[in-house]
């Protein structure tokens, strides 16, 4: 059975892997890319426990300031996954204001866009997901974390829906990627959540992925039985039974959603759609940025 903590402010009553998954994604941008993805493996494979020691582990050694919040959120984590939180009282707080910044961009990087590739890799993955509500792609200009890799960096951003799981959701898109030769950050955001900061401003250069949908086969075998198009208004067969009518609604949304494309896909994008900007010069970008305290360097475009 999932374990539940108590919890408290937004997190009251929160399964205790989305809260991890929470977390997380308060701390993307800070920890680094490849530390983010060992963690949500570990949650998508159950193991809270070892997620939350790495997480903690690596603030430590970066060393990664975190909000008096923060610490006390993760205190609460160790205590409900039974874990030892000796290493969370070592943490160095931090004020807010003073952590790190990143910088994103709309552009292309030698000729191909964050979301080139994208739907071909995960097309298949986001098919046997629940609840995946839109996908968007961008660039990120700066390094994050103390191991940091190359930049520009390929962030993925997926919205879902209430009855999705966000962590099994980020860990087979990243693994997805991956197998298609892609290296992407992917972050999940659940939709109700506020995003952070670093959300907020990779949303506001991110490009939409445009991944096509199958019906699932139940779905289709029901409209099937339609007598006329597929509108509300218009009647359906009688020998419908509930279950299928319920299963051709679901396909009927799922037709109107499809078809209302200039119609942001879910809340938590808000008003920040893709835009388009010039090319980046990477020099000016990253001038006057730093990370953990050193400053940053030239990104590295051989790869």
């Amino acid at each position: 059975m999932t374990q539940v903590s108590p919890g408290k402010g937004s997190w009251a009553g929160v399964a205790l892997p989305v809260r991890v998954h929470d977390i997380l994604l308060v701390l993307a941008g800070r920890l680094d890319d490849d530390a983010l993805a060992d963690a949500r493996e570990l949650l998508a494979s159950a193991e809270v426990d070892r997620a939350l020691e790495l997480i903690a582990g690596c603030l430590v050694s970066g060393p990664v300031g975190v909000s008096k919040g923060e610490r006390e959120e993760l205190l609460a984590l160790f205590a409900a996954a039974n874990a030892d939180p000796s290493v969370v009282e070592r943490l160095r707080l931090v004020e807010p204001e003073v952590m790190t910044r990143h910088r994103f961009g709309a552009g292309k990087v030698d000729g191909v866009g964050a979301e080139q590739g994208v739907a071909e890799a995960i097309n298949r993955v986001l098919d046997a997901l629940p609840d995946i509500r839109a996908v968007w792609s961008v660039w990120r200009l700066t390094p994050s974390g103390a191991a940091t890799g190359a930049v520009p960096h390929r962030v993925v951003l997926i919205g879902v829906g209430p009855t999705g799981s966000a962590a099994a959701t980020a860990y087979r898109v990243e693994h997805a990627l991956r197998r298609a030769g892609l290296t992407a950050s992917v972050e999940v955001l659940r939709d109700g959540t506020e995003p952070t900061d670093y959300h907020h401003t990779a949303m506001r250069y991110a490009t939409e992925v445009l991944v096509p949908r199958t019906p699932p086969a139940p779905i289709v075998k029901a409209a099937s039985k339609v007598a006329e198009t597929w509108t509300k208004e218009d009647p359906v067969d009688e020998s419908l039974n509930d279950q299928e009518l319920g299963l051709l609604r679901q396909l009927q949304e799922e037709l109107a959603r499809r078809e209302q494309t200039d119609t942001p896909a879910t809340d938590w994008q808000g008003d920040l759609g893709p835009t388009e900007g010039p090319p980046f010069d990477w020099h000016e970008a990253n001038s006057s940025t730093m990370v953990n305290g050193v400053p940053l360097q030239p990104p590295d475009n051989r790869s």
